[in-house]
């Protein structure tokens, strides 16, 4: 009787479906395949190869920022060491899972969707691209739900959804406030937590074949009065087998914490010892 009901519930979800929902479940002709595929073929040429970033890891803000009150306070009393959250076994995720450089980044194109595996953190994003609209209710994640089109020969991506932990550059110290001959890389980054309404607005085009650029606005105005667009990052194409994406993964983060659980520095001699 019980699994009669829960069958019956089950079939009435599945019925109960609108008519778009169901429609779109109807798989193409071929001719409308073809089509399609002629479609992506016409679009600039993000596919061949895979794509590496040649600018700095941390982004810059040359600009200051206009910061929420909130955000100030917090910048004024941030640690850098205590209160970045970066060197552990978290995924990455946007918009810092596109800075790393080192690791290249695959784009797959299918009609209505692009995939994006990123090597750093070995995450593969997934941009809509068949005309939907944003979820009213979008499940938080590190990589957010992301929808695109094109705007001549620009992907526009939009981006929501964001887990609340998700790695978020807010800023960047200034250089007088660092110690001096501080070679790292994410020296003097504002790492914090973002509210609830993140959404990112990203501009990809090929500068040309072998250089790709990224410009992304960020909206968040529990940190920024207003949006604040950040330099456009540039990516270098490889098409080599030496390029292609490899396996990643982060098992382990006991070189990176000391006992107290605080985030340290210099651990790689640490590390080897171990």
């Amino acid at each position: 009787m019980l699994g009669g009901c829960v069958c019956s519930l089950v079939m009435l979800a599945v019925t109960a479906q609108p008519g778009d929902a169901r429609a779109a479940a109807v798989p193409q002709s071929k001719a409308e395949q073809a089509k399609a595929w002629r479609d992506i073929a016409a679009l600039p040429d993000f596919w061949q190869g895979t794509w590496q970033s040649v600018s700095p890891i941390a982004d810059d803000f040359p600009t200051p920022p206009d910061y929420t009150s909130t955000a100030l306070s917090y910048i004024k009393n941030y640690k850098p060491v205590e209160d970045s959250p970066f060197a552990n076994c978290k995924p990455l995720g946007l918009p810092f899972v596109m800075n790393i450089g080192g690791m290249p980044m695959k784009f797959f194109q299918s009609p209505g969707m692009i995939a994006l595996y990123i090597e750093s953190s070995g995450m593969t994003r997934f941009i809509h691209t068949d005309g939907r609209e944003h979820s009213e209710r979008p499940n938080p994640t590190y990589l957010g739900e992301s929808i695109g089109h094109w705007e001549g020969d620009t992907l526009v991506v939009d981006t929501t959804g964001f887990a609340p932990d998700t790695l978020f550059q807010m800023g960047k110290l200034d250089k007088r406030m660092l110690a001096q001959g501080d070679p790292s890389p994410l020296s003097g980054v504002i790492f914090g937590a973002h509210g609830p309404n993140l959404r990112l607005v990203e501009r990809m085009r090929l500068v040309d074949f072998n250089t790709l650029e990224i410009q992304t606005t960020i909206y968040d105005d529990t940190v920024f009065k207003r949006p604040y667009s950040l330099p456009a990052r540039r990516y270098i194409r490889g098409i080599e087998r030496r390029n292609e994406s490899q396996e990643w993964a982060c098992t382990d983060n006991r070189d990176f914490l000391d006992p107290s659980g605080k985030l340290e520095y210099n651990v790689k001699d640490k590390s080897q010892s171990r």
